[in-house]
């Protein structure tokens, strides 16, 4: 029987401005409901609101445990591609180096010692750039990069 009289509709008096009330009359009317339910429904959903605020939180981490599953694991398999990469980039630079020497002998071995530091210390330059400030040219234009960095090293 509480149920029942829990159910039990009761009469409340509220004020609302002028524009509200024609705002909910209006709504009432292109949805063919009586203004009551409009008001009863949004009090409803307030109400829930309320009531769910401290759940959302807990469901938002919830909702968020698989994404961040899957996307731990994307982040792995890129990290695995990235070190193959190195791995595969440092093997051809030091192969190249040989090669230079065998082939070159010793003066132009030195020579490209010099181009090799002078490029790995353009990279570095060039991975340590914040990105945020870059036009999209200098970001798509590693050259125009290299040309910022000699430019700021032969004002030092």
């Amino acid at each position: 029987m509480k149920e029942n009289k829990d159910e039990e509709l009761v009469t409340m008096v509220i004020r609302i401005p002028r524009y509200k009330k024609k705002m909910i009359k209006n709504i009432a009317k292109s949805q063919g409901r009586y203004e009551a339910d409009i008001i009863r429904s949004g009090i409803d959903k307030e109400l829930n609101l309320d009531l769910y605020q401290d759940k959302m939180e807990e469901l938002i981490k919830e909702i968020l445990k698989p994404i961040e599953e899957k996307l731990n694991k994307f982040l792995s398999s890129q990290r695995k591609i990235n070190a193959k990469f190195l791995r595969t980039t440092a093997i051809n630079t030091y192969l190249n180096s040989e090669v230079m020497k065998n082939l070159l002998g010793d003066e132009y071995y030195e020579q490209f010692n010099m181009m090799l530091n002078n490029a790995r210390k353009k990279a570095n330059y060039y991975i340590s750039r914040d990105t945020e400030g870059m036009s999209k040219m200098d970001l798509y234009d590693f050259y125009n990069i290299g040309d910022i960095y000699r430019e700021e090293f032969r004002n030092e």
